[in-house]
């Protein structure tokens, strides 16, 4: 310090320097804290979207290609709403490197890939799905689920959100447009004809139906009709089988008596040869045969149009006892020139003498 007070010109450059230097100083204390305090903001900005935020897009016109007519591109443009939230923070700052990105930035880039990301699905989804351009605006909810599916994923591990929805609010094509107009013509036409023909067949399987109806009602009738005949001829030949079965039992004691009759002519033949049979007195059917022997004959019996034999004399006396031989009964023997009833034949009265006289009609019957 100089004389009274005094500083010399070296003091007081000292001290200027000392003034500058901590001028300095507060101005780079200043300058750090700025900026701590704008990357704080801006990590503090990126924090909030846990709450949940909206992202609008709006796609403009792009060309799509029907499936079946892939040589009209027709404009399409695409407008939907993709809501996300932050729930791991330290994979969101992993992932997007907030130090570096404030939200202008984050949105121009998401919004940017969810574009990309619906322009492609809305792009391939006619032909990967099989659904007409022209009918893009009514399967708005078809495509909606296709871009949720692909696009969620993508956008998730993209930029570590989490997505919550992503909706398709419309979808717009250009009807004035050349390739909307030529398609429509098109697909048109071909509607039309397609309309024809399946009228035409709705027609035909009508007809066929109807054809068809007819006959198998008359093929009904006709299965009916070869039932009920089958079963009258079934019917009837029960009953030719009943009939026959009744005329063989009828007759089997019949067949039992001519073997007794023959042990009877065997036991008549074993006789003394000094006994001589009665010759036959002439008459229709022969003379009774004396009493105490046993006639030999050989009948012929009618049963039913049918005839049965020949019997012998025991086998009819058997018959007569069953009921089988009467008096109306019809027979024949070699010699008779035709069919007689057994009552009217004087050789076979015997057969009968134990029988009632038939009873004559009563007055006024």
């Amino acid at each position: 310090m100089g004389f009274l007070g005094l500083f010399s010109k070296k003091e007081v450059e000292e001290k200027e320097q000392a003034a500058r230097r901590e001028a300095m100083g507060d101005l780079r204390e200043r300058d750090k804290r700025t900026k701590q305090n704008v990357l704080q903001g801006q990590q503090t900005d990126l924090t909030n979207l846990a709450k949940g935020s909206q992202v609008k897009f709006s796609i403009p016109y792009f060309d799509v290609f029907d499936p079946r007519f892939e040589n009209f591109a027709v404009p399409v443009a695409v407008h939907g709403m993709l809501v996300y939230a932050v729930d791991d923070i330290a994979l969101f700052n992993s992932v997007n490197k907030t130090q570096n990105i404030n939200d202008g930035m984050f949105l121009q880039k998401l919004k940017g890939q969810v574009t990309k990301y619906v322009k492609g699905v809305v792009t391939n989804a006619p032909i990967d799905n099989q659904i007409p351009v022209l009918q893009l605006e009514r399967k708005i909810m078809e495509i909606s689920a296709l871009v949720q599916n692909y696009v969620t994923p993508q956008v998730e591990k993209l930029f570590g959100v989490n997505v919550r929805s992503i909706d398709i609010e419309s979808i717009l094509i250009d009807k004035q447009s050349r390739g909307y107009r030529e398609l429509k013509a098109v697909t048109t036409d071909i509607e039309k004809d397609t309309l024809q023909a399946r009228s035409s067949l709705n027609l035909d399987a009508m007809k066929r139906q109807q054809e068809m109806s007819l006959g198998g009602q008359e093929e009904m009738q006709r299965m009916q009709l070869e039932h009920q005949r089958e079963t009258m001829r079934i019917q009837r030949e029960e009953l030719q089988r009943a009939s026959r079965l009744q005329t063989e039992t009828n007759f089997l004691g019949a067949h039992q008596a001519n073997l007794n009759a023959e042990v009877q002519t065997v036991q008549a033949q074993a006789q003394p040869q000094g006994q001589m049979a009665a010759p036959p007195m002439p008459g229709m059917g022969g003379m009774p045969p004396m009493p105490g022997t046993v006639p030999q004959v050989s009948y012929m019996v009618g049963v039913n149009g049918q005839q049965y034999g020949p019997y012998n004399w025991g086998q009819l006396q058997q018959m007569v006892q069953q009921g089988q031989l009467t008096h109306q009964t019809y027979v024949w023997k070699q010699g008779m020139p035709q069919w007689q009833m057994a009552g009217e034949v004087m050789e076979l009265t015997p057969l009968f003498q134990g029988d009632a006289p038939q009873m004559p009609p009563m007055p006024g019957m």
